[in-house]
């Protein structure tokens, strides 16, 4: 009514509907009676009845889907259960033109079975395309060559299914951008991120469920609503890193360049006369900290450890020249160091001099941080961090890796070996590949001692 509401919650949760959209336009086909799209049989019974009873005696039914593009497993169940309906209860002949129908749903397969059970049949399309022909009442009919008989099909059926594209709906995406939220392909509020699953957004006490992050079936849906709920009434979010410290800015160095506002993925700088930090929001991944131009941002670790300080610890310990290189490896905790930890329990051999520098996200590896370790007579220095796409703060990798290039360039400059530096990608349960990279680390470093 136009009235402004202000309120403070402690939580907010996302769960607004999806949006569907008919693809008469992708198979260019004209909408007309004998036409529907598929969330038409997702009304009454006695809708699904009367359409049914309208329909000239022993008329088949077509359902066309994900020819050309790829659908999805919530279509295929709508599909396929609607089929199951017709084929049982009415006793119409079914059938399902399709490219790659999705089942990896929960138990589609069986579905998929019963279906054919019942009497419906498929037609797959991946190399060709039906031609798809449509007279002037709107009458469909469909021309193809079966890819597995290699036989010559013409079907007209009385009444045509057209699949639907879901998407996030326009509110959905609206909201995204109020809240400043990650999202990912159709708009949905969640990227295809692991640290992402199952309520969780890029936000502390913003939960997104249900259709408002992705393609969900009832169940699943039901499923999000638990989770998001149970979150909501007081659940912990255990969503943060052990490891992970709290980002705190020194008023005295800051000149309000506003650097850390644009590269928190947490939106967790607010402003205020200064820029402040939102402890309740930091997740502390430590990428404010290292692209700060000043300095002026430190990180508090709950064990009070240093970093600068664990580096100089190595360098303090007494290394044989003819031993193994002393090679600093910075290992985000989420990733890498927990591989370390599997290639141990594997019984890999690991180079004899690796140290490991354990942070909480790759995103506060600085430039500094990495310089620290070569003047403190590291050989080599390796940055593992996640996967693109995997990490919890979603950019820190790629700062890290911004980083690891700027210095292989200065390098040149530094009278230094672009190949004492390497930057890889890693997930915690890879083991066997943890234990290839630094031993492949250790050889280049044992190489380039013998040619300097």
């Amino acid at each position: 009514n136009g009235e402004f509401i202000s309120k403070e919650v402690s939580d907010i949760i996302i769960a607004e509907d999806y949006e569907r959209v008919h693809n008469y336009f992708h198979y260019d086909i004209k909408a007309s009676e004998n036409i529907l799209p598929l969330s038409s049989l997702a009304g009454s019974d006695s809708y699904i009845k009367s359409t049914v009873e309208s329909l000239p005696a022993g008329g088949k039914i077509a359902f066309l889907t994900g020819i050309g593009y790829e659908s999805n497993p919530l279509i295929a169940e709508e599909i396929m259960l609607a089929c199951l309906k017709l084929q049982t209860e009415f006793n119409r002949q079914t059938y399902i033109l399709a490219n790659n129908l999705k089942v990896s749903g929960n138990e589609l397969e069986k579905l998929y079975r019963e279906t054919k059970k019942s009497g419906t049949i498929y037609f797959k399309f991946t190399e060709t395309v039906p031609e798809v022909k449509q007279n002037k009442d709107g009458q469909i009919t469909f021309e193809f060559k079966d890819e597995i008989t290699h036989h010559n099909f013409r079907i007209s059926p009385a009444l045509t299914i057209i699949d639907e594209t879901i998407s996030a709906s326009e509110y959905t995406k609206k909201l995204a951008a109020i809240f400043k939220l990650h999202t990912a392909t159709e708009g949905f509020l969640q990227t295809e991120n692991v640290h992402r699953k199952v309520v969780y957004t890029n936000r502390k006490g913003i939960l997104a469920a249900g259709p408002s992050r992705a393609v969900l079936n009832n169940t699943e849906i039901k499923i999000d609503s638990v989770n998001a709920a149970a979150l909501a009434v007081g659940a912990k979010y255990d969503n943060k890193n052990d490891q992970a410290g709290t980002a705190e800015i020194n008023t005295g160095s800051c000149i309000r360049c506003l650097t850390c506002y644009r590269c928190c993925p947490y939106l967790a700088i607010a402003l205020e006369t200064r820029p402040v930090v939102m402890s309740d929001s930091c997740e502390g991944c430590g990428i404010c900290f290292a692209e700060c131009p000043r300095g002026a941002i430190s990180l508090k670790f709950p064990d009070n450890r240093n970093i600068p300080d664990q580096i100089k610890q190595y360098a303090d310990i007494q290394y044989e020249k003819t031993s193994s290189p002393l090679i600093i490896a910075f290992c985000c905790s989420r990733s890498a160091s927990r591989a370390k930890e599997l290639a141990l329990s594997m019984g890999h051999n690991l180079p004899l001099n690796l140290k490991v520098v354990e942070v909480p996200c790759s995103g506060i590896i600085s430039i500094e941080f990495i310089l620290s370790a070569f003047l403190n007579n590291a050989e080599g220095v390796l940055v593992l961090t996640c996967h693109k796409g995997n990490c919890h703060s979603e950019d820190g990798n790629i700062f890290a890796a911004n980083r690891v290039e700027q210095l292989k360039e200065m390098f040149e400059n530094m009278n230094l070996k672009k190949e004492r530096l390497e930057i890889k990608t890693l997930a915690s349960n890879m083991g066997y590949e943890f234990a290839q990279i630094v031993n492949n680390f250790e050889n280049t470093i044992k190489t380039l001692r013998q040619s300097s």
